[in-house]
């Protein structure tokens, strides 16, 4: 059964929730994945590097035909260049990194290190509705509430609606603030560099340890390498993802600050975070490639031409009376829909169309966002926003004209 239908056979043994039309796939070269029914679709969901990539497919095979895996008692040469090519990627003073498998435990570390920071604040500041990945504590800051009934760090969010009011909590009483440069229903320009200056300032004042989630923005995303760039201002603790991995190994990292390393884990247990098969030597090496190949193919100028695209191909998009915002930042590209429904539709007829999207961002659920690879072919992207711009037209003029 399973070589005729693997999807029937995930469905009906693997615990979690399978779309029944998600594809199965059977290679993937940039946005192009190849299906086992011979045809293939284009990624806009991951977000990601893109898999493919020649030099990096290559480093992540030599390394593998090495070693690949090992626990955090054995050090490698890989480990070395990659926590030295984060170096040279973060801006000072951001000098050392904690590798792990995804996003999710990258955020998790940095907020146990904002705990062991102020052991006796218990509250973290976030955005309703944003994506803080699956693991408890962003799931708490992405809804506002508690998926247990106590954690180390209890959320308090402010509405999507006025992220600028964000600043007003800040106090003594957190011990950090979690926020992201931009997301999908949240544009760049939304909150300006003086705001970003505004919120250093305020948690430089009262000791509240500024984390800047670049899990979905970095590397290269809004055409910067990282968009803390944009933001004019350095935070205690920077996040990144599974770009790093380049669609192929998973890893997450959390970079901060010697000093504020220092302050809660010198001389201690370095294992009070733990990551079983974290910085084992194919992530690092995965790390080290792709670092290099986004400076040496110009990756952060490749997603402002991406952005031009989108900006050529769907600019006049919100002329469909359902559509109610369009915002391009590189190639963060996402749809605000009048109502969920909508953006369910929109959803749904991507993947008809064979494009792969994420299911609708955002507290309403009206958001739907197009995000292929990093190294995604110019020609596919334009196929990609040609696409969506088609299928929205399609079916939003249709349910105008039958409302």
């Amino acid at each position: 059964m399973s070589s005729r239908d693997p999807g029937a056979v995930v469905r009906r043994h693997s615990i979690g929730t399978i779309d029944p039309h998600a594809p199965v796939v059977t290679g993937m070269t940039g946005a192009r994945m190849e299906t086992a029914d011979g045809g293939h679709w284009f990624d806009a969901s991951t977000g990601g590097f893109g898999a493919g990539h020649p030099e990096v497919t290559a480093a992540i095979a030599e390394q593998a035909g090495r070693v690949a895996l090992s626990s955090r008692i054995l050090l490698s040469r890989p480990l070395a260049e990659a926590v030295e090519a984060l170096d040279a990627f973060c801006p000072d003073p951001l000098t050392v990194s904690y590798l792990c498998n995804s996003g999710g435990e990258a955020l998790d570390s940095a907020l146990k290190l904002a705990k062991g920071t102020h052991p006796d604040r218990s509250r973290v500041l976030g955005i309703a509705g944003e994506n803080f990945g699956t693991l408890t504590h962003g799931q708490g800051l992405s809804t506002g509430a508690t998926p247990v009934p106590v954690l180390p760090l209890m959320p308090v969010t402010v509405s999507g609606d006025r992220p600028e009011s964000l600043l007003e909590q800040v106090d003594a009483t957190l011990a950090a603030v979690v926020l992201a440069p931009a997301a999908p229903g949240r544009p760049l320009e939304r909150l300006s560099p003086q705001w970003w200056r505004a919120l250093r300032d305020r948690c430089t004042q009262h000791d509240v340890l500024l984390i800047l989630d670049e899990r979905l923005t970095a590397p290269a995303r809004l055409g910067w390498d990282l968009a803390t760039q944009a933001l004019g201002i350095v935070p205690d603790a920077l996040i990144l993802g599974e770009a790093l991995g380049a669609d192929a190994v998973p890893v997450g990292v959390m970079v901060t600050s010697r000093a504020a390393y220092d302050r809660v884990y010198a001389g201690k247990n370095p294992s009070l975070h733990g990551s079983t098969f974290g910085a084992n030597p194919l992530s690092a090496a995965a790390v080290r490639a792709v670092l290099a190949v986004v400076a040496a193919d110009g990756l952060a100028d490749r997603q402002r031409r991406a952005e031009d695209s989108a900006r050529r191909v769907l600019g006049d998009i919100t002329s469909f009376g359902a559509v109610t915002e369009f915002c391009a930042d590189g190639g963060l590209v996402w749809l605000r829909l009048a109502s969920a429904e909508q953006a369910q539709a929109l959803t749904a007829a991507l993947g008809e169309a064979r494009i792969l999207v994420r299911p609708p961002f955002g507290p309403d659920g009206d958001v739907v966002a197009v995000l292929p690879p990093l190294t995604a072919d110019p020609a596919d992207l334009e196929q990609i926003h040609a696409t969506v711009r088609a299928v929205a037209e399609e079916i939003l003029t249709v349910r105008e004209v039958a409302a």
